[in-house]
């Protein structure tokens, strides 16, 4: 009963060293690398070929809803309007920051507000907003 135990114990080694040797992961010898030392410009990618931007292309667009005295106010009216889905941020303004104005946005284009408009007026309880460019 032994002799049969080693033979099978015997017959396991062997198979596993076969599929770990069959099997195991080719690997490959990196033998030097090649480093590019020329400074690239920081407007330049390693293709040489520059990416201009204009100012233009930071331009966003928001919706002015409100101007308000009471930043508490303002600061509730805001949360109402991201809680229904839709960017908005208080900007202080005004000789001593007293006023605060609440802003809807921004959004890539002016078409984006005029498609939501009348979600964006039910929702920040205003009709007479306006919509301008906004820049970072």
């Amino acid at each position: 009963m032994t002799i049969k135990r080693f033979l099978g114990l015997f017959f396991l080694i062997a198979l596993i060293s076969i599929f770990a040797i069959v099997y195991y992961p080719k690997t490959t010898e990196i033998t030097s690398i090649e480093v590019n030392k020329d400074p690239i410009s920081s407007n330049q990618n390693s293709n040489g070929d520059f990416k201009e931007f204009n100012e233009s292309d930071f331009d966003f667009f928001v919706y002015r809803a409100h101007v308000l005295s009471s930043k508490d106010n303002a600061d509730k009216l805001k949360e109402k309007i991201v809680n229904n889905g839709l960017p908005a941020f208080v900007e202080s303004f005004g000789d001593k920051g007293n006023l605060h104005a609440i802003y809807v946005g921004p959004f890539l284009s002016e078409d984006d507000i005029v498609t939501n408009m009348d979600l964006i007026k039910s929702i920040s309880e205003s009709n007479n907003g306006e919509i301008s460019r906004w820049k970072l």
